[in-house]
């Protein structure tokens, strides 16, 4: 059974050009100014989609979790202080007392 690829508008855009290209009805040049590509990009992504098909063009990170994302509880346990313990504080406020009272230490945009 073949694996489901989910491609974005721009990714479906580039899976029509490709197929322009491998049919013959485009070429290289062409496809690298329609993508608003160099043309090594195109002859780089054309050459994956003939080895892998269409899930060459999707993002190799899609559907992992970030490397940077917070461990699930210390998120849970960082959302029960802020909403009970440390109601009324804003990010800023509540990052300081965070690190100051309960020893985690985040960014103001973690918070």
């Amino acid at each position: 059974m073949k694996e489901r690829v989910t491609l974005n508008r721009k990714e479906q855009r580039r899976l029509v050009v490709l197929n322009q290209v491998e049919i013959g009805k485009m070429i290289g040049k062409e496809a690298a100014e329609v993508l608003d590509l160099s043309l090594r990009h195109v002859r780089r992504i054309l050459a994956a989609y003939r080895k892998e098909g269409a899930a060459a063009l999707a993002h190799g990170n899609r559907g992992r979790k970030p490397h940077h994302a917070l461990d699930e509880s210390l998120r849970r346990q960082v959302l029960e202080l802020a909403r009970s313990t440390y109601a009324g504080c804003n990010n800023q406020h509540f990052t300081e007392l965070l690190a100051e009272r309960e020893g985690i230490n985040l960014s103001r945009s973690t918070v």
